[in-house]
């Protein structure tokens, strides 16, 4: 199976940018001579080499042809999938792994187990909208993101500072969760090399691995996965060549709702231009949807026209979400009993390693 990727809403490490909230990652199985078919009957109008979806929504034209799109993507929803990533929720999240979870580890917990640490992310996120005055929320998050950016001992210490200064200003469960960030924060060098660490809040290599996901449920595979020349993607695409590579012992990841099976068997990653590919094109045109149809304040039109490409069928599109919910722990995680999920993944690449 070849498989495509497209992205849209990338801003690299800004994450914080009010004004572009969400990344999408769009993905399809359908080849390009397909694809070019697609493209011919539902845009027989576009002029350019390349279909691009800001230009396409942007236009009532483009919006009418869209909408012949929504009605392919509805007759054949097994061939699309997308992930939406919400940039800030993200941050928070990272807070919550980097800086609680070896804390709670180191105490016995199994943080991951039953998926108590999206609950609990989803927890942080709701005690950053609305226990923390936004400016202060906002200067928190701004230090753990420079220090995701380039993290050294000036800029964690400029974490640490933020969420001490921001502990008074929070209301009572805020401040118990601040509180955990800044003890986390005060020992992060007990837990983590902080001169070979390298965790600098990507998410594009997860939203691939996700979709990947999605398409192991279609066919075991092998893939030959084709994204579009995306820096941001191949200059961190570590991560991706060590959950594809074919040496790391096959098992099975519980993430939550999710499986995952490891390794994905992945036999190529190569990039290719979008203007020369239907196939990205056809991405493009999902994740440009899938970032815009979640942006913040639409006019009226573009959510009739929203609801009008939902209805016809864009409501059949599998988007898995990487942000917040409303679904929050009700208790201390479960004792660990032995290696956590994020563990195990490491022992399996670290086993192909020989480390």
């Amino acid at each position: 199976m070849k498989v495509y990727f497209d992205e849209s809403g990338q801003s690299g490490n800004h994450l914080l940018d009010l004004a572009q909230p969400f990344f999408s990652l769009g993905s399809t199985n359908i080849e390009e001579a397909e694809a070019a078919d697609i493209i011919a009957r539902c845009f027989p109008r576009q002029q350019a080499d390349e279909l691009k979806s800001q230009n396409i929504l942007r236009r009532n034209a483009g919006k009418r042809a869209f909408l012949r799109f929504a009605s392919e993507v509805g007759s054949r929803p097994d061939r699309f999938c997308a992930v939406k990533v919400g940039k800030r929720y993200t941050v928070i999240a990272k807070m919550v792994d980097n800086l609680i979870e070896p804390v709670m580890s180191d105490a016995g917990y199994d943080f991951y187990a039953d998926d108590h640490a999206s609950l609990f992310a989803n927890a942080a996120h709701q005690a950053f909208e609305h226990g923390l005055d936004p400016a202060v929320a906002g200067t928190v998050l701004e230090a753990y993101n420079a220090f995701g950016r380039m993290p050294d001992r000036e800029s964690l210490r400029a974490v640490e500072a933020a969420l001490a200064s921001a502990v008074p200003a929070a209301s009572n469960d805020c401040a118990i969760l601040l509180g955990m960030m800044h003890a986390g924060a005060g020992r992060f060098e007990e837990f983590h090399d902080l001169d070979g660490w390298a965790d600098n809040n990507e998410f594009h290599v997860t939203a691939a691995v996700t979709c990947m996901g999605f398409w192991q449920d279609r066919g075991p595979g092998p893939y030959e996965v084709v994204h579009d020349e995306s820096t941001h993607f191949f200059r961190r695409s570590e991560r991706w060549r060590m959950m594809t590579d074919p040496c790391v012992p096959p098992q099975v990841i519980e993430l939550g709702p999710k499986t995952l099976r490891l390794p994905i068997d992945v036999v190529s990653t190569t990039s290719a231009r979008s203007h020369e590919c239907a196939s990205l094109q056809i991405c493009d045109l999902i994740a440009g949807f899938v970032t815009r149809a979640y942006a913040p304040s639409p006019t009226e039109a573009f959510t009739a026209f929203l609801r009008e490409a939902e209805a016809v069928g864009m409501h059949e599109l599998t988007i898995f979400p990487i942000d917040a919910g409303q679904e929050v722990p009700d208790g201390l995680p479960r004792r660990a009993t032995g290696p956590d999920v994020v563990d195990r993944i490491a022992m399996a690449v670290n086993a192909r390693r020989g480390t």
